[in-house]
This record gives C-alpha cells, structure tokens and sequence, in this order.
C-alpha cells in the first residue's frame, strides 16, 4: 500500500515560520511567490503548461491632455485548465491583507478582464489564503479564507481535493 502524504506547514514549507513573515523586511512579495506559493502549486500538481506567469494585461488607455497612454497590469499567476483561465492568484507581502477591498479589487479586475475571464481568483500573502469566485453577489466574501498555518485543516477538505481544477 501507498502511505498517503499528509500535508503540513512542515511538508510545503520546511523551517520556515509564517507567524513571523511580518518582522522579516526581506520577506516580500518575491518571497512569497518563490517560498510560499510554489511549493503549494507543486503539491496542487501544476505545471508549467498550466500556469502562465505575469500575463500581460492591457485595459483601454487613460488619455492625458490629447495623448493616450495605455494602461498596463499584470496578475502573478493564471492558471489555464483545458484552454480556459479557472483562477488567478496574486501574491501580497506578509504586512497586505488579503481581505482587503483595494487588493480583493485589483485580483477581481484581473479575472474580470476580458483575455482572462476566469471563474475564481485568490490572494496569498505568505500568512493567510483568500479564495472568491467572481461571480458572487459579494466578492468581498471569501469561498475559502483560512491561515496557512492551519492549511492541514483544509487541504483534503478543500484545497486538495478542488484545486480550482474545474471550469465552472
């Protein structure tokens, strides 16, 4: 029999303590990306062909005076799940919350825009997850919301078992 791999904070991320993230002032965004979200990713099972990094975004334009400047955004993280974007995912240093209006708003207008167009978007700040499908009456209600260090509490329940694998 294959023992099944029980997911903690040890196994994703090793030594490092997420309750103090916050005192580090090197640990930011990038940190966060590189130490937090790709090993979750890489236990979720994604590969490259499913993850497009830094997609370039591009909104009409703002017009100063009579010249047209193009606006121009990019999400961490898209993930392609059979040709379509399911989520987005963006990362925030430990000190944003990922609750916030003003960040939940800029996840949003990224699954929102029209080369994206996907069903759920999330924000990770290397403490906490905050899962919302952009079709909620009330995107500032998360599907999933929970500490990375109770993420043991909700892999097989939630994260592991959805994946936000499905076009819905």
């Amino acid at each position: 029999k294959r023992m099944k791999n029980i997911i903690t904070t040890k196994t994703l991320f090793g030594k490092l303590d997420l309750t103090r993230l916050e005192q580090n002032p090197n640990f930011k965004e990038d940190s966060v990306r590189e130490e937090i979200i790709v090993p979750l990713l890489k236990e979720l099972h994604y590969g490259q062909e499913n993850i497009v990094r830094s997609k370039t975004l591009v909104n009409p334009f703002l017009k100063v005076g009579t010249k047209k400047i193009p606006i121009h955004y990019y999400p961490d993280y898209c993930f392609n799940v059979e040709g379509y974007y399911a989520w987005v995912l963006d990362a925030k240093r430990p000190d944003e919350s990922v609750t916030d209006s003003e960040n939940i708003g800029q996840v949003y207008s990224y699954a929102v825009h029209p080369e994206i167009k996907s069903t759920y978007f999330a924000l990770c700040n290397g403490k906490d997850f905050s899962l919302f499908r952009t079709q909620a009456q009330a995107t500032d209600l998360p599907l999933l919301s929970f500490s990375l260090t109770e993420i043991e509490h909700y892999w097989d329940k939630q994260i592991g078992r959805a994946s936000c694998r499905e076009r819905v």
